[in-house]
């Protein structure tokens, strides 16, 4: 059971219809990998987001001396991605709209309403998302040799040497050098992370050290729960989005030197840790909102058992068990650490000590077990019975599929939101009214639009 349905039904039992989240100084949006797929997955997220009075905090410093404005109540200013959820989190640092990256995800051509915002963006397409490697015939060539040597194993009946993979030497079918080339060329305002007003995390994974790095603008120290974990602030964003997207056997690891010239290679972000939302405390965030993917089938007597569709769904549910598995002993971990602080201060309330006593006991207890009581977290991810989003393509660009999941995003979102009641939330039914119009305009193809209406009014929005 995630911490959110935990909160739900504790709320529930004591009759209080809505989760209150009181008012925050910093708000994060913490994104996971799992390829385009999650991609659109976080662009659905993110429009329930802002229909339910949300706003996302970005663009560049401005260079003319003018001071940037801070950001304001509701307003996300800190994005945290790995693998997939980092150009997410990169779009929307660099201030793109969420019109603009519809327009983009859905092939749309823009029309003279539409929100630009910074500048048109260009589609990703599977050329660059894919860019073969040159070093993959020459890595397989000098094979050949034991190629000959399994084969002549295999006649003689010895199927080990065909398990044991040591005839694959390729490091993997493509390279991510495409989509680092498109983020550079074709996206982003600025290379930096100094030059954003929004604070942009991105999680990779050491694969000679096997050590998580963060990228960003900061060099923080270590974690206390992670001292292998290194902040990193020497590199670019497209370097460090690249270095997050090599998920390994699809992509080669990816080598980016730092300005010491000192070289690494790096693979998807979330080998070490699927939801780095320890990111965004680390940076001072206090509402931390986290969205993945990663949700294992659940049996639907429709669709029936995984056995009938072959190999790959299988291997699918393999991994989002276990990745399953880790969030919610995450989360279970830090709804104990919060339980015990409470029952702590409680106890210290019932024998009578000071407030100055009882607080500081329990700023000890939370430095010692790494969890802050004035953090709350919302975990976002597609409902058990989505088998839409199960089986949909991981790798697609199609318009029509993207649109699908997009539509899977929004309602898990909306889902999950409808059970708080933010204190910040912008009250102005015209700034609300707007947001809704822009949002659906959008969403327009496919159908989207009319989908997304009839969703919002089920949700009661």
């Amino acid at each position: 059971m995630t911490e959110n349905r935990r909160r739900q039904s504790r709320y529930q039992r004591e009759g209080v219809d809505r989760i209150k989240i009181g008012p925050k100084k910093k708000i994060a949006l913490v994104c996971s990998g799992g390829a385009s797929k999650a991609g659109a997955f976080h662009l659905g997220v993110a429009l329930a987001l802002q229909e339910q009075g949300f706003r996302f905090y970005g663009g560049t410093i401005p260079r003319d001396g003018e001071k940037a404005r801070p950001p304001g109540p509701m307003e996300i200013s800190t994005y945290v991605g790995s693998s997939a959820g980092s150009m997410i989190a990169s779009l929307l640092t660099a201030g793109y709209s969420l019109d603009n990256i519809f327009n983009s995800f859905l092939g749309r051509t823009p029309d003279e309403n539409s929100d630009l915002t910074p500048k048109p963006l260009e589609r990703l397409t599977y050329q660059k998302m894919f860019r073969l490697r040159p070093a993959l015939a020459r890595e397989q060539l000098s094979e050949l040799f034991k190629l000959r040597g399994m084969f002549k194993s295999l006649l003689e009946g010895k199927l080990e040497a065909l398990l044991q993979l040591r005839w694959l030497k390729a490091t993997g079918l493509f390279s991510t050098g495409g989509i680092e080339e498109y983020l550079r060329e074709s996206v982003l305002p600025s290379n930096r992370f100094q030059d954003y007003m929004a604070d942009l995390f991105i999680v990779a994974t050491q694969l000679n050290h096997s050590r998580k790095v963060v990228f960003g603008k900061y060099s923080y120290q270590p974690p206390p729960h992670d001292l292998t974990c290194q902040y990193n602030n020497d590199v670019t964003i497209s370097e460090a989005c690249a270095g997050s997207t090599a998920l390994p056997v699809i992509y080669s690891p990816y080598l980016i030197k730092n300005s010491a010239g000192v070289s690494d290679y790096y693979i998807d972000g979330e080998i070490r840790d699927t939801l780095s939302t320890h990111v965004a405390v680390d940076a001072g965030a206090d509402l931390v909102i986290a969205s993945y993917s990663h949700q294992p089938y659940h049996f639907t007597p429709e669709v029936g058992s995984l056995t009938q569709y072959g190999l790959p769904p299988m291997l699918i549910q393999s991994l989002f068990l276990v990745i399953e598995q880790k969030i919610n002993n995450h989360i279970y971990n830090k709804e104990i650490q919060r339980n015990a602080i409470m029952a702590v201060s409680k106890y210290c309330r019932q024998q009578g000590m000071g407030d100055d006593v009882r607080m500081r006991i329990c700023e000890i207890l939370e430095a010692e077990l790494h969890h802050k009581l004035s953090v709350d977290t919302i975990y976002i991810h597609p409902k058990p019975t989505d088998t839409q989003m199960f089986f949909g393509e991981n790798f697609t660009l199609s318009p029509t599929k993207l649109a699908e999941i997009v539509k899977s995003g929004f309602r898990a979102a909306i889902d999950v939101l409808r059970n708080y009641d933010f204190d910040d939330r912008v009250k102005s039914d015209a700034a609300m009214a707007s947001t809704a119009a822009g949002a659906e305009q959008a969403a327009g193809a496919s159908g989207l639009g009319a989908e997304l209406s009839s969703i919002k009014k089920a949700a009661g929005e």
